[in-house]
């Protein structure tokens, strides 16, 4: 089995349809024609009204407005599956994935179908000027690892480590993140850093993640975006 994620971009004749439009599309067409052509796993997260409170929280020039994500038996049985999601939007950036969950959200499997309570926001990132993909790489699993969990209010972490892309012009994406936060932390800082009520735990917890996060990332290159997830089969 292997995990592919593809990075979607919203055709602009829906924007006239108020932000739910894109939502409503990959829901009622994805989830049937992926299962149809063998995709298992599938994941759909998307900006929407749910998270538009969260402006705050986005990050990047790129601005993808949704993340689907699958398993397939063999990536090179994926055409059937890609043109339908090429269907649903104006663009798309595939990439084939190695998957590992720091924080594994147990709960999930009882909500097939259904908005995941809270929101991910979806990271892409590109390793720092000078550093080499091994450095990345063990910066990323292990040190950061360790400071992320540590210092924020997440109740699920899904890494992605970008094998190769699959798409042409898909962006040099290195890694892709999904992390689950409450809903709580679209608009208030200490609880995304979970210091509510601890203005010193905030401070100390919101530096210890930027300076991991500078140590190891191309900042002008990170794409971070809050989105509502829904996971199906």
């Amino acid at each position: 089995m292997e995990k592919l994620v593809y990075l979607l971009w919203s055709q602009p004749s829906r924007s006239d349809s108020g932000v739910n439009a894109f939502r409503e599309e990959l829901l009622k067409t994805l989830p049937g024609e992926l299962h149809h052509d063998g995709a298992s796993q599938l994941k759909i997260s998307v900006t929407d009204s749910a998270v538009e409170s969260g402006e705050k929280l986005h990050i990047g020039p790129l601005a993808p407005d949704a993340l689907i994500s699958f398993w397939l038996e063999c990536v090179h049985e994926r055409s059937t599956c890609e043109a339908a999601i090429s269907r649903c939007s104006s663009r798309m950036a595939g990439y084939l994935v190695v998957e590992s969950e720091p924080i594994r959200q147990h709960s999930a499997g009882d909500l097939k179908g259904v908005r995941t309570p809270g929101f991910s926001l979806i990271g892409c990132i590109e390793p720092k000027k000078g550093l080499s993909h091994s450095e990345f790489i063990n910066r990323w699993e292990s040190v950061h690892r360790a400071v992320a969990i540590e210092t924020q209010k997440t109740f699920s972490y899904i890494r992605n480590e970008v094998v190769r892309a699959l798409t042409t012009d898909a962006p040099a994406w290195r890694g892709i993140v999904e992390e689950g936060f409450p809903i709580e932390a679209l608009t208030d800082p200490r609880v995304f850093y979970d210091a509510v009520g601890d203005d010193e735990k905030f401070r100390m917890n919101a530096k210890r993640m930027v300076d991991s996060c500078a140590a190891f990332l191309s900042f002008e290159r990170v794409d971070s975006h809050p989105m509502s997830e829904y996971r199906f089969f």
